[in-house]
């Protein structure tokens, strides 16, 4: 039976009350799924029932071709039935738009109230294999032949909207053939706005530019190794590559270009049997580690970084056999930049030290040292790229902080080498490196590399 239109108006106070009303308090989730699921379904099959009187309404309402006296049951409706009357086609309109975007409100909030999909946890990897010689009285201890490299995990969960992680595990032989598994970033962060996210637990210090921008994967890199003096800890370098504690970064768009970022507060390194630590169960002296980093990437000059950075912690430890201990205060200023074309290449970077040594009968005079790097890339042809770098570091042999640490002597290197992209995941890297050494003496090495990612 057709819908008289007297009923139009109680119909449509009926669905939009039906639209508009929130659903009731539901004992669980699925419960309240259910409801909106339902409430959506019966507002749906009232909005066409609305349209279909809608159009009737307004076929009634427009001047019959023969005539132009007015519809019956409209204006000739006697007085017991006017409070009754149908409303006007352009009224039940509006009042039928209103419906409508509430029930577009229903649908977005039964969308939003839907549980995602698992879709698992995004996970990358990546993966190398090399060969190395080495020659000369300074590479006595090293191994020759081929090695396997680091297996190196990259999870980044998702959380929800704002909360970000990261999770890096790497898996690599020691010299003493021993597998070890690292944690190398356990990273949980929350993006405050566009130009701020927070961080905390254990990340890459953010000091220069490698450090952030290579992590433990090789593939990404140009060349085989990392320049020494940035090497990760237990590989020789002798500035803390990991901090534990809290990290503030961010970019912020200005008139000469995009202004990057970090400050950061960590516990502070210790020096465990002449290595550096970087102390994830607690600072052992209670003295943080603070720094920043400040880059700007100018409108004039795409492609190019320019940064400031530096870092202040109190160190303590003792040397490689125990038979040495002391403590220091650590703390360089320095700069950096980068550069990139569709042909070139170029990282340096540069720390001045002003250490003191905190030992009682010490004078407590500024230590001052240096060190340094600079590498330049170029395309030679289609996936190859040809590399030279040149670093350097001259360190005061009276500063515990590097005294103490196995790898923490002066000393120039020079390093040349290719690299031949297979396709985009996958390259050939050769590197030949000559070492001077204040200690060791000096070493030559070749290397050979096969790096993938996935």
């Amino acid at each position: 039976m057709p819908i008289r239109p007297p009923l139009v108006p109680a119909l449509l106070a009926a669905a939009a009350a039906l639209a508009l009303a929130g659903p009731a308090q539901a004992a669980t989730d699925t419960e309240r799924l259910q409801l909106l699921e339902q409430r959506l379904a019966q507002s749906q099959d009232l909005i066409s029932l609305l349209q279909q009187r809608l159009a009737a309404l307004e076929q009634q309402a427009a001047p019959h071709p023969a005539a132009a006296e007015p519809v019956v049951g409209a204006s000739l409706a006697s007085p017991a039935t006017a409070g009754a009357a149908a409303p006007h086609p352009a009224d039940a309109q509006q009042r039928l738009a209103t419906l409508e975007r509430s029930v577009g409100d229903l649908n977005a909030a039964l969308a939003s109230a839907k549980p995602v999909d698992d879709t698992g946890v995004p996970l990358h990897g990546f993966l190398d294999i090399g060969w190395a010689r080495h020659h000369g009285a300074g590479a006595a201890s090293a191994h020759n032949g081929f090695r396997l490299g680091v297996l190196d995990l990259y999870l980044t969960p998702q959380l929800g909207a704002n909360v970000r992680s990261l999770i890096e595990l790497a898996f690599d032989y020691g010299e003493d053939g021993h597998l070890a598994t690292d944690a190398e970033r356990l990273q949980i962060g929350y993006v405050v706005n566009d130009n701020l996210v927070v961080w905390g637990g254990r990340f890459h210090t953010p000091y220069g530019y490698w450090n952030t921008a290579f992590h433990h994967g090789a593939q990404i890199q140009t060349s085989i190794t990392r320049p020494r003096l940035i090497a990760f800890e237990d590989q020789g370098g002798f500035l803390p590559a990991h901090t534990v504690g809290a990290w503030a970064t961010g970019k912020l768009a200005t008139d000469w270009g995009k202004l990057g970022y970090d400050v950061y507060v960590g516990n502070g390194n210790h020096i465990s049997e002449g290595v550096l630590d970087f102390n994830a169960s607690g600072d052992d002296n209670g003295n943080p580690a603070l720094g920043f980093n400040l880059s700007l990437a100018p409108r004039a000059v795409p492609g190019l970084t320019l940064g400031v950075h530096g870092l202040r912690q109190t160190v303590a430890g003792s040397n490689v056999d125990g038979s040495r201990s002391g403590k220091a205060r650590s703390q360089f200023l320095g700069g950096y930049g980068f550069f990139e074309s569709d042909d070139w290449e170029l990282i340096g970077e540069y720390y001045r030290f002003s250490n003191r040594d905190l030992d009682p009968a010490a004078s407590r005079a500024k230590l001052g040292s240096w060190a340094g790097y600079l590498q330049a890339g170029y395309n030679l042809a289609p996936r190859w790229v040809g590399f030279v770098r040149a670093e350097r570091a001259a360190l005061n042999s009276a500063d515990p902080y590097f005294t103490l640490q196995e790898s923490g002597s002066s000393y120039h290197q020079t390093s040349a080498g290719l690299r031949y992209d297979l396709d985009p995941r996958t390259a050939l890297k050769l590197q030949l490196d000559h070492l001077h050494d204040q200690v060791l003496g000096n070493s030559r090495a070749l290397r050979a590399q096969y790096a993938v990612r996935f």
